[in-house]
């Protein structure tokens, strides 16, 4: 991840900058820190660009998972119209629509849970990592300061 490295950099230049006497302050390269800086603005819309990227495959991946159930269900309904044709067959059809609309609304929940569990996995190592490069830049401005 390119955005820690320019982090470690800009932390390297305070750890060695040199220190105005009586004053905690330190004297820094001006052209070293903007350069730093602009690789970070650079870099960082990639960050969120992947971020959104993966909550937009949460949607399409839960949305996925919805039509797949419907047409599921819809396959069964099919399925029990063709067999209420014939009287005797009326009781087994409906056991069996039952069933596989059971079965097929339980598949679909599960692949929807599964999915949302995914996508919301993958959101929550992005905000950690991106929580973790705030910190530290937030970090380090306190100690240009």
């Amino acid at each position: 991840m390119d955005i820690l490295r320019y982090v470690d950099d800009l932390e390297d230049i305070v750890e060695t900058s040199s220190t105005i006497p009586l004053t905690g302050k330190i004297m820094v390269e001006k052209e070293e820190i903007l350069e730093i800086l602009e690789n970070l603005r650079r870099d960082l819309p990639l960050e969120l660009t992947e971020a959104t990227q993966i909550r937009k495959d949460k949607d399409l991946i839960i949305k996925d998972a919805h039509q797949e159930g419907e047409k599921i269900i819809q396959g069964a309904k099919a399925q029990a119209d063709q067999l209420v044709e014939e009287d005797e067959l009326v009781r087994k059809a409906n056991e069996m629509a039952q069933e596989i609309m059971d079965n097929a609304n339980e598949e679909s929940a599960q692949i929807r849970l599964g999915a949302r569990d995914y996508a919301d996995e993958l959101l929550e190592k992005t905000q950690v990592q991106l929580s973790e490069v705030i910190k530290l830049l937030n970090e380090n401005r306190q100690e240009l300061k």
